[in-house]
This record gives structure tokens, C-alpha cells and sequence, in this order.
């Protein structure tokens, strides 16, 4: 059976209208959850780069040294396929995914778009290659490009690739990969920059009138100066957002038609690798929160394989999943077996046993370790740098509102002793990695999705 793999970049499961969102955001989704089944997941890291360690791997994203590079050791999903004999295709333009930072491995074909900029990025590398970067003239054109974005709103140059074009390359393999195959498709649209879309959000019945040097204005306000945004300007943010799941949602509906169209048997697996927040507890975009809205992602499975549950949000099982379960899926619907390293268990596999997840999710900065662990309707988060600890009583307070840390010691404090067992079986993994150094449009595509100052 083929099995094909879409994650979308910063979708937050209450944003999709099959997790009870009041807008169609999510048509495409909607109906696959309607014909398979839609459960709550979370993720293991608050951001992309390290968050798809545990989807790819099924490992913890700070296991065998951090994130800033995929350890060998790390089995991706993809090589037990291959051994399987299945064709194994990855197709996405995140350049923290590229092959760069190990991820190509376990992929006959692996599409990261680092091959293939538009002009003004080719410009932007041709001058960072080729200037001092410490010279005038250097800094006197990045000056005027940062300039330029902050004033005229002119998003310079190509940060990544479009839902239809990655789209496009993944059928384009698929049409002549031999069956069985298993194809990982990653879509960038919904992650800032928003691109105004209003077609697409008047189909929900929303106006976006706003213009793309407005647009980009705007999230270098909300990523800038977050406290200056106002309510009205928050609600643009929100509307360009939705608008962008709406159009990754029609891509991925292309995908899944065009797959059933001209293929055997096919599972989809449909997630996020992190949500998004908009000034929920303070800020925007999604790191270093570990807050719902960050931590909290659709994932929905259909196709062959996989029983008829009900009607989406409705018949939604009561059971928590998180990302280190995607590759023990993946391989539970390809009948193949999970190397002995993986963390996670199957969403079949979670859901009929009705046992949820206690979910860990880690990061790490120049400050130390941040965590959050998730178990029976509660929620630690501990900032190692900072000193601190918040806990929420998500069943009483689940927009994270009311930290009760003072009040719950022994809820802290089991909660606590669960952390720190997770910080020790981590270092029982640690390894030293190789350093990458990236070219200048590895570095300026990082910056302009926010991921670099």
C-alpha cells in the first residue's frame, strides 16, 4: 500500500474548521477526517527545525546532540521502506530540512528547492559571495533591502516555494515512481510571511483587502514591535493566516485526487510540525512558546487502512497523539516494522488501546533548556534559563490563563521529576556533530522567515 506523508508548516489544529474553527479553513482535511479519523496531536518542539527530528525520526528533538544537525544514528522513516522495497520521494523548501542537515537521507528523490531560487535570490548569494561582507558596499545594500522590506513592504527575493509547486514536483515523481511508494510533502505557505490571498478568503466569507507591502510591513511589526500591534492589525494577521490554510488545504486536495486518481491503495497522513500564536500569551509567530497554540496540531489519517470513524471533529477519539508517533504510523500502515530507536507508537495502534500520550516538548537556546510535559489534563512548562515554572490546569483552563504552580505542589512536582528523568535519558544519547556552514541563501531564507537575526 502507497503511503503519502503532508506536513504543514505552523498549522495549529484550533485553526482548522474540523477541530471546531468557525471558519472553513479546511475543507480538504475536513472531508478526509469525516472518512478516516481526526485526533489530537502535539508536538514535541515549539519550531521546524526542531520539531521534525521527532517526525521524521521518531526521536526527541534534543537526543543524539540537539537538533542543529540530524545525527546519523537517527533512523529517518524513510530507510525502512526503502528496505522494504518501497520508492521513497520527500519534496518541501524549508532550508532547516535540507540535505545540508542530513535530512535527504532514506529518499530516492529528495526535493529541498536550495537548487533552485528565483533571480533575486540568485542576485542576493551572487553579492553575498562575492563582496566583503564587512564592506561598505555590502552593508550599504543590506541596508536598503531591510529598508526596503520594513518600508515599502517589498518581500525581496524567494523564501520559499509555493504549495503548488511543491505540489506539482511531488505528483510529477509520483506519476512515474513504481508502487509501492511513500512520498513526504511539506508545504511553507501558512508560515509567515502571510501572502494576501483574497480569493481564497472570500470563500470563507472574509475580506482581505490588505496589499503584500502592507502585509510584510505588517509582520515585521508583529515579529518587531509585538505590543504595538493593535486589535484591528491582529486581525488582519488572522485573516491572512486562515486565508493561506485555505489555500494549502486546495493543494492538498489536488494531491490526495490526483494520488486516488492514478494510483493503487494509498494512506494519507495529514499534521503540522507546530501552531502558531497571535498575541495569545504576548507575542506572535511560534518560538519560544509552549503555549496550546504552538503545541497543539491537527492529524488526520485516511485512505486504505484505515476504519471509518464518523464525521470529523464530532466522533473525535478521545486520545492524545504527539509528532513521534507519525513514523510509527507510517510504517504501521506500509506493514513494516519500526527500528528499535523510535519513541513514538502508532495513532492506530494509541487509539485502540484509548491510552493518550504524555507528551514532552523541548527546546533549547543561549539560555538553557526549555520543556513542557503534557499528561492527564495538565501541563508543566519549566525554563531552565530563566528559572521558572508555569502550570496549567487545561481542563478548567484551557487557553493557559491561570498559572496554578503555587497551588498544585504535587502536581508540580510529579510533573517535575518527570522532566528531569527526561533530561537524563537525553544525555545517555549525547554525541558531538558536525558543524554546518551555511552559503548566503541558506542564511538570507533563514532570516526571512524569522528563524535568524
Amino acid at each position: 500500500m502507497n503511503v503519502v506523508l503532508v506536513t504543514v508548516d505552523s498549522l495549529r489544529a484550533d485553526h482548522c474548521s474540523s477541530y471546531g474553527y468557525d471558519r472553513e479553513t479546511s475543507p480538504t482535511l475536513d472531508a478526509l477526517a469525516a472518512e478516516g479519523l481526526a485526533v489530537d496531536a502535539y508536538a514535541n518542539a515549539n519550531a521546524t527545525r526542531a520539531s521534525f527530528p521527532s517526525i521524521l525520526t521518531s526521536t526527541y528533538p534534543l537526543a543524539y546532540g540537539g537538533f542543529d544537525y540530524l545525527s546519523d544514528r537517527r533512523t529517518m522513516l524513510g530507510t525502512p521502506l526503502q528496505r522494504a522495497g518501497y520508492a521513497t520521494g520527500g519534496f518541501h523548501s524549508n532550508v532547516w530540512l535540507s540535505r545540508d542537515f542530513n535530512y535527504d537521507r532514506g529518499f530516492d528523490r529528495f526535493y529541498d528547492s536550495k537548487s533552485d531560487p528565483g533571480p533575486m535570490a540568485r542576485l542576493r548569494t551572487f553579492l553575498k559571495t562575492n563582496l566583503d561582507q564587512d564592506g561598505l558596499v555590502y552593508r550599504a545594500l543590506q541596508s536598503v533591502y531591510d529598508r526596503t522590506e520594513r518600508q515599502a513592504g517589498i518581500d525581496v527575493g524567494q523564501t520559499y516555494k509555493d504549495a503548488e509547486t511543491i505540489t506539482d514536483r511531488a505528483l510529477e515523481w509520483i506519476d512515474g515512481a513504481e508502487e509501492p511508494f511513500f512520498c513526504w510533502v511539506h508545504y511553507m505557505d501558512v508560515h509567515h510571511p502571510y501572502v494576501p490571498r483574497p480569493a481564497y478568503a472570500a470563500e470563507m466569507g472574509v475580506d482581505v483587502s490588505i496589499g503584500e507591502r502592507e502585509a510584510i510591513r505588517l509582520r515585521r511589526k508583529m515579529l518587531e514591535r509585538p505590543d504595538d500591534v493593535t486589535e484591528a492589525e491582529r486581525q488582519v494577521l488572522v485573516d491572512l493566516y486562515d486565508a493561506e490554510i485555505r489555500y494549502a488545504d486546495e493543494q492538498i486536495g489536488r494531491l490526495v485526487d490526483s494520488v486516488r486518481a492514478s494510483t493503487g491503495e494509498t494512506a494519507f497522513l495529514c499534521t503540522s510540525d507546530h501552531g502558531e500564536e497571535f498575541y495569545e500569551h504576548g507575542g506572535y509567530s511560534h518560538n519560544p512558546s509552549m503555549y496550546e497554540e504552538v503545541i497543539h496540531v491537527p492529524l488526520v489519517l485516511a485512505g486504505a487502512g484505515i476504519e471509518d470513524r464518523g464525521p470529523g471533529s464530532a466522533d473525535r477519539p478521545d486520545v492524545d497523539v504527539e509528532l513521534l508517533d507519525v513514523a510509527p504510523t507510517v510504517h504501521d500502515l506500509a506493514g513494516v516494522g519500526s527500528p528499535g530507536t523510535y519513541r513514538g507508537r502508532s495513532v492506530l495502534d494509541r487509539v485502540a488501546s484509548g491510552e493518550s500520550a504524555t507528551v514532552i516538548s523541548e527546546t533549547e537556546n543561549d539560555d538553557g533548556l526549555r520543556l513542557a510535559v503534557r499528561r492527564d489534563g495538565w501541563k508543566l512548562i519549566w525554563d531552565q534559563g530563566a528559572g521558572t515554572e508555569e502550570l496549567y490546569d487545561l481542563d478548567a483552563d484551557p487557553g493557559e490563563h491561570e498559572d496554578v504552580v503555587g497551588r498544585e505542589p504535587d502536581v508540580r512536582g510529579d510533573l517535575r521529576a518527570r522532566l528531569e528523568e527526561h533530561v537524563e535519558e537525553l544525555a545517555t544519547t549525547n554525541e558531538s556533530l558536525p558543524e554546518v556552514r551555511m552559503d548566503a541563501e541558506t542564511e538570507r531564507r533563514l532570516k526571512d522567515l524569522g528563524y535568524l537575526e
